[in-house]
């Protein structure tokens, strides 16, 4: 009885490692693409931040598959984010071949942007018509991470919000280690960190998440906050921007040919009091794929006799805007005048935050909003920040130089003020 006993063990001990190696040789054959598995009444909470939303700064994004849609192509999602103090929901559709945003309200267009860069982002290699297994070596490659083959690098557990996952990581490297945690079990990833595509200094991410909660609830889950915020400080009545369905768009070299600024904004035809957004571009003229980084810059609206309206660095209790990687967002309430407000980008130089910048590459762009009126009760000079009615008449290259050079001696003075104080 002895020696079956032993032998017996022997035999588990042979098969277990054997075993175990055929369920993990299975789990890294099994195919996956985002929102696979997705079905009606699951739910996620994300924390994410994406580069080219207000530099990555981070956010709530929570959505709920609502129903099917009526030709079964789709899913109806419940969107939630929390931004601050900036609460918006609405209705988001997304593809079954991939996740895809396909149509959504308006007041969440730029939420839908952000999860499409970042929650589904990996649809540009794997679809439900293109699946991906873990036990290949790439899954792609793509010019939004500089060509560099993207695909399985290790096996591990991670914990995150919603708890710890048996994960696959998916990633690649340049300069740093870029990393997408994804469990073949959960429709999307559990946990990014992805960084942009620099050629010099370190590079700052591009974007982050981390999986808070999921779970599957047949009524709205408590995820989300009841209703929408409006942002105060202008009318319910005002469109709210959509980059996506009503903008517009140009490509214009700054008048000292230092550089070319991309710029786009939305609503195209705004009123005077509602918000408007930009998103800008600072590129280099012999290649336009290739953008400055560390960019000073502020965006001036001016009245028809050159008399300078608003500073939305100023309004924002800022000495200049600042652009990282080349790329920035900006919301603000336009301030400027009918039937067109005058817009000037004015580029400061560059270095980082705060310093005083290298004018070397300073330069503006004007260009003109077609501004309807202002709704009803809009006052122009209490609840939004005016700046004094300074002639700005044609802001001269000299003009940013001393601007910048005014900005860089106040810098100077807040930073040497503490230690003459002491010594008194």
């Amino acid at each position: 009885m002895r020696k079956y006993t032993i032998f017996a063990i022997f035999a588990f001990l042979l098969i277990t490692p054997v075993a175990l190696q055929s369920v993990h040789a299975t789990s890294a054959s099994d195919s996956w693409y985002p929102g696979k598995g997705l079905k009606q009444g699951d739910y996620f909470s994300y924390n994410v931040c994406w580069t080219d939303w207000h530099n990555c700064t981070p956010f709530q994004m929570n959505f709920w598959v609502k129903n099917e849609t009526s030709d079964g192509s789709g899913w109806n999602l419940v969107f939630g984010v929390v931004d601050g103090s900036n609460i918006q929901k609405g209705i988001m559709t997304i593809g079954k071949i991939t996740p895809d945003p396909t149509s959504f309200d308006p007041n969440i267009s730029d939420y839908s942007g952000v999860y499409r860069s970042t929650v589904s982002w990996l649809d540009s290699f794997a679809t439900r018509d293109t699946p991906k297994t873990f036990d290949v070596p790439a899954w792609g490659r793509t010019g939004s991470v500089g060509g560099q083959s993207v695909g399985p690098v290790s096996h591990e557990k991670v914990t995150v919000g919603a708890g710890t996952f048996d994960t696959y990581v998916l990633g690649w490297h340049k300069g740093v280690d870029n990393k997408i945690w994804v469990d073949s079990s959960v429709p999307f990833p559990v946990k990014a960190i992805v960084f942009v595509d620099v050629t010099t200094g370190v590079p700052p991410p591009d974007y982050t998440l981390e999986l808070l909660k999921m779970g599957n609830s047949q009524t709205e889950p408590d995820i989300f906050t009841s209703s929408s915020t409006n942002k105060t400080g202008f009318s319910s009545q005002c469109d709210q921007p959509n980059m996506e369905q009503d903008s517009v768009h140009q490509t214009t070299t700054t008048d000292s040919s230092s550089m070319i600024i991309e710029y786009r904004y939305s609503p195209s035809n705004p009123h005077e009091g509602c918000p408007i957004e930009y998103r800008l571009s600072f590129e280099k003229n012999f290649d336009q794929t290739q953008k400055y980084s560390n960019v000073q810059y502020d965006i001036f609206t001016t009245d028809d006799q050159g008399k300078q309206v608003s500073s939305i660095a100023q309004s924002n209790g800022r000495q200049a805007l600042f652009a990282p990687v080349g790329d920035d967002d900006v919301k603000t309430i336009l301030k400027g005048s009918t039937p067109l407000s005058h817009v000037v980008i004015a580029v400061l130089g560059t270095g980082a935050e705060g310093s005083l910048p290298d004018v070397s590459l300073s330069g503006i762009v004007k260009f003109d909003v077609k501004t309807q009126d202002p709704f009803p009760g809009f006052d122009n000079g209490s609840g939004i920040s005016n700046l004094d009615n300074a002639t700005v008449p044609e802001f001269p290259l000299g003009s940013l130089m001393i601007m910048a050079f005014v900005a860089g001696i106040g810098i100077l003075f807040v930073r040497i003020s503490p230690s003459l104080h002491t010594r008194l």
